[in-house]
């Protein structure tokens, strides 16, 4: 598959909540959490439910890819043929800003700031937010 053709798919809080291996079923597709998720999902890891359960699981999971590599970079999830996995720590906005054009700076204006760059920053590529 040609780059071009591989989409980015942005995730946000809920479907890491849903399934703490979500990262990994995205095919031959990169995937990107801003880092707002990871700070929702810090609020999310004490407690008995599943979703407490998810949280931890998906902490564990970055921990553990962290140790070989810097979550900033696009990072092989499965070999060179599949799909990538960053995190999204900065947004280099220049255009459009969620948190402007909203009127606040809720932590899902800024999961769209980061999707909002990485299609600024990839215009080649299908930029996909997954809720």
């Amino acid at each position: 598959m040609k780059k071009n053709e591989r989409k980015i798919f942005v995730l946000d809080t809920s479907v890491i909540l849903y399934d703490h291996s979500a990262i990994g079923c995205f095919q031959e597709h990169d995937v990107a959490i801003p880092i707002q998720v990871l700070e929702e999902l810090d609020t999310f890891k004490k407690g008995n439910d599943t979703i407490n359960y998810e949280a931890r699981e998906f902490i564990r999971l970055l921990d553990d890819i962290a140790k070989r590599d810097l979550l900033t970079d696009w990072i092989p999830l499965n070999g060179p043929t599949k799909g990538k996995f960053k995190v999204i720590a900065r947004h280099d906005l220049n255009g459009v800003d969620a948190t402007k054009v909203f009127a606040d700076r809720k932590n899902d204006h800024q999961i769209l700031n980061a999707a909002l760059t990485l299609q600024r920053q990839n215009p080649d590529r299908k930029v996909v937010l997954v809720s």
